[in-house]
């Protein structure tokens, strides 16, 4: 039987014995050819692969071969972002590493091994946001560099930010996916086929998933090279263990939709196993939930992931089954947007009749009561940099420095992955991603203040870090969707 997956902060202070024997099998996985599918650099390159990245960044040599299967749509560059497949792909890519890493740990010091987790939303620890000691340390006990410090980071980094815009606020939305195309919801769009970098962010993947990856920086925030960093793993099995205890919270709805059970419907997902070159192992999504065979056990689903297993969620209303609920765009702005070195702000024509209905029952929280619920959606963003910042406000008063009117601030959005999803020739065609925000309670606020016009809404995009006019963002549209349903 596997291990309990744990929280790296209860291992133990500094070098533990767990994340001294995962340094020790990075290390030797490290050394192993890239042809080796249990090579540390074969299950990066199966997150995100781009060969001439690599050479550039003296990962892979110049004239050395590359694995076919990196290149021929069988292991390399499967990550799913921006679908319903974020979150079940990830699970079974984080079983098979587990698996190799604990293999080679078996071989070097015949110890037992599981992935722990890096729990850094735990309010109860004062040092969560720090990365574990072990991955800032200069060198291993015995005083050789450490290989858990060898890629690249944000220079000095040994605490993520407590920033606003990170939180737990993905683990308040009661369903997995909403809408015909999945546009609103948990989980991410639907997407039949397979698609590195689709559409429709889901809520979980937007924060607190790519928000950590852009805190690391480094490696951590390019989306071709974030599976390199072992700090990468702990990330996203805390991830995963915030989808466990989301989907063991009474209220939550999973998705039961055989196309995700199934999917994709054109091509199978594949990881490797220990063992040299053997054979791959395909799935779907049904082997990643209870009883398939890339299930894991956590010690706590408590701690740190904003519900109680087992205990009703009540932190949003509840809308009814997601069958029921409707999704309905309401309004958009008219052009292109594009952001580059300063803030931009465009408008947003609303329908009138349909957005004073939904101010109306924003706060319904009686049984039988219609209830809404407002997001902006952003569609086919696009840039070249990895994982760029942006910041939305809302109806800024005239000429304000949005930095002075937190309360408008509707979110911040960490766009990891747009360099890929934005390449003409990559598998997505350029296509960029999409994100939703809600901004529900921010419209409740401003209609309390006498300041949301239901003809009219003002967005202002502002740019954080890789944001800038040598490398612009583009927003194909911005709209504001109602998500209606019926308090049960």
């Amino acid at each position: 039987m596997a291990a309990v997956r744990q929280d790296v902060a209860k291992l133990g202070s500094g070098w533990n014995k767990d994340l001294l024997n995962y340094a020790l099998a990075m290390q030797a996985m490290d050394e192993l050819p890239i042809q080796d599918r249990n090579s540390w650099k074969f299950l990066g390159a199966m997150h995100g692969f781009h060969p001439q990245l690599w050479r550039n960044e003296h990962l892979i040599k110049a004239n050395a071969p590359i694995p076919t299967d990196l290149t021929n749509n069988t292991f390399g560059n499967q990550c799913q972002h921006g679908s319903w497949y974020f979150l079940s792909w990830h699970r079974a890519y984080l079983y098979a590493f587990e698996s190799i890493v604990a293999a080679k740990v078996k071989q070097l010091t015949g110890d037992d091994w599981a992935l722990p987790y890096w729990n850094y939303l735990d309010s109860s620890n004062p040092k969560a946001l720090n990365l574990p000691d072990a991955f800032v340390a200069k060198t291993l006990p015995n005083g050789k560099p450490n290989p858990l410090r060898k890629y690249p980071r944000r220079n000095g980094i040994t605490a993520i930010q407590a920033s606003p815009w990170l939180s737990l606020a993905a683990m308040e939305e009661n369903d997995f996916l909403v809408g015909n195309d999945g546009s609103l919801g948990f989980g991410g769009g639907i997407s039949d086929d397979f698609v590195q970098f689709e559409a429709m962010t889901g809520d979980l993947e937007s924060n607190p998933h790519n928000t950590v990856h852009g805190l690391v920086g480094g490696y951590m925030g390019n989306a071709l090279l974030a599976g390199l960093d072992p700090i990468f793993w702990l990330h996203h099995c805390n991830i995963d263990r915030l989808w466990e205890a989301w989907m063991n919270t009474p209220g939550k709805t999973m998705v039961r939709d055989p196309r995700w059970l199934n999917g994709p419907a054109n091509r199978r997902f594949i990881m490797p196993v220990p063992g040299d070159n053997a054979p791959g192992v395909t799935f779907s999504g049904k082997d990643t939930l209870k009883g398939g065979k890339y299930h894991r056990t956590y010690d706590d689903l408590s701690i740190g992931t904003g519900v109680k297993p087992g205990v009703q969620a009540v932190a949003r209303v509840n809308m009814g089954s997601p069958t029921t609920q409707k999704v309905q765009p309401i309004g958009a702005n008219a052009d292109v947007v594009k952001v580059g070195g300063a803030p931009v702000q465009t408008r947003i024509d609303l329908e009138p009749t349909a957005t004073a209905k939904g101010m109306a029952t924003m706060g319904a929280t009686a049984t039988g009561q219609e209830v809404t619920r407002l997001y902006l959606a952003l569609d086919s963003v696009r840039g070249s940099a990895p994982s760029p910042l942006l910041h939305v406000y809302v109806n800024l008063p005239p000429d304000a420095d949005p930095a002075q009117h937190p309360e408008r601030q509707a979110g911040s959005l960490t766009l990891f992955g747009l360099n890929v999803a934005s390449q003409d020739d990559g598998p997505h065609a350029g296509g960029g991603l999409g994100y939703t925000i809600d901004i529900t309670d921010l419209a409740q606020r401003l209609t309390d203040a006498g300041d949301f016009d239901p003809q009219h809404l003002r967005v202002t995009l502002v740019p954080g870090e890789q944001v800038s006019d040598d490398e612009p963002i583009t927003i194909e549209r911005i709209s504001v969707l109602k998500r209606s349903g019926v308090v049960t």
